[in-house]
């Protein structure tokens, strides 16, 4: 079915295809920043667990598929049979009377990830039974090819992951959320170093610092609302530390990638909305040049390679 725009002030959606409901929170009540997030505000987060211990964020994208991040299994495991998602989560200590866990029976990432740039970090991830819907677990529709978020669009990304760099969320480990506007991609290339940042990435967060995603939120959404309906522009990628002034939190941009999650989600595909952000761009251009900043950092903690059982880290700088 076909939908109508929706035209507002700062932004106007054309939803062009939704073969399931998506992007529906009946619970979110959100208007302003917050902290803790109220139960079932986010119902498409997930929780990714590597036996037994969360790691990373996805985002629940139909009744059967997972998006996240590729460097969320390129640095630990791609076997499924090691990973549990679990949704309708609210902390990850403590009773959850709305969660599902639910077992891993395939593990795909895109076959153009560069663990050294950062470039095309996501995987899908095919849970191995169908899910049922309810207010705390929904899907969240994706950004559709061609979509633009302009600098300063106001996003929301979620997870329980750090509340500053080594330090992680406090007991019981409450879900956390945070809005912070997008930063240009030219903007944004002329803090991490021209180039660096690529068409496939979306920077978000504020110059000044004090508010990003951290460790243990790879992989987790970053996603907008029109209307009553969320949309998933950007998946938790890598940053310079967490919430450092001048180095917004960078995602891959979502929009770019709806041929090859098609390719892959053969059936009952996810609900895709194409999403314009109105008005001009005002963003600024930096020169292309072989210069990388090396400061970057992934967001997944080193120590965790170690796996030690103690780090839950799904978290991030609110």
């Amino acid at each position: 079915p076909k939908c109508t725009n929706d035209k507002l002030s700062l932004a106007h959606l054309l939803t062009c295809r939704l073969p399931s409901a998506c992007g529906r929170a009946p619970l979110n009540t959100k208007i302003v920043g917050g902290q803790n997030a109220a139960p079932g505000s986010w119902p498409w987060q997930v929780s990714m667990r590597y036996q037994g211990s969360h790691v990373c964020g996805g985002s629940l994208i139909n009744n059967r598929w997972v998006l996240s991040a590729a460097h969320c299994f390129a640095l630990i495991s791609t076997n499924p049979s090691r990973w549990t998602m679990v949704l309708g989560l609210q902390t990850q200590q403590g009773t959850n009377p709305n969660s599902v866990s639910v077992s891993v029976s395939k593990i795909t990432v895109n076959p153009n990830y560069n663990g050294n740039t950062n470039n095309n970090d996501l995987a899908l991830v095919q849970l191995s039974s169908t899910i049922n819907f309810s207010d705390y677990i929904q899907p969240i529709c994706l950004a559709a090819t061609g979509s633009t978020f302009y600098n300063g669009t106001e996003t929301w990304v979620s997870g329980w992951g750090n509340i500053q760099s080594g330090v992680s969320l406090p007991s019981p480990g409450t879900l956390q959320e945070m809005q912070v506007p997008v930063v240009g991609n030219g903007k944004c290339n002329c803090l991490y170093g021209p180039g660096s940042i690529t068409d496939n990435m979306l920077c978000a967060g504020l110059l000044a610092g004090g508010k990003d995603s951290c460790q243990g939120d790879s992989g987790g959404p970053l996603v907008v609302k029109r209307g009553s309906v969320w949309v998933q522009a950007g998946i938790v990628s890598f940053g310079n530390g967490c919430a450092e002034p001048s180095y917004p939190g960078v995602y891959t941009r979502v929009s770019r990638y709806q041929s090859w999650i098609s390719s892959v989600i053969t059936s009952n595909l996810p609900g895709f909305v194409t999403y314009f952000s109105s008005g001009t761009n005002s963003d600024v251009t930096c020169y292309k040049s072989s210069h990388l900043n090396s400061g970057r950092t992934l967001f997944f903690p080193s120590v965790l390679l170690s796996l030690l059982p103690s780090l839950l880290l799904l978290g991030s700088q609110f």
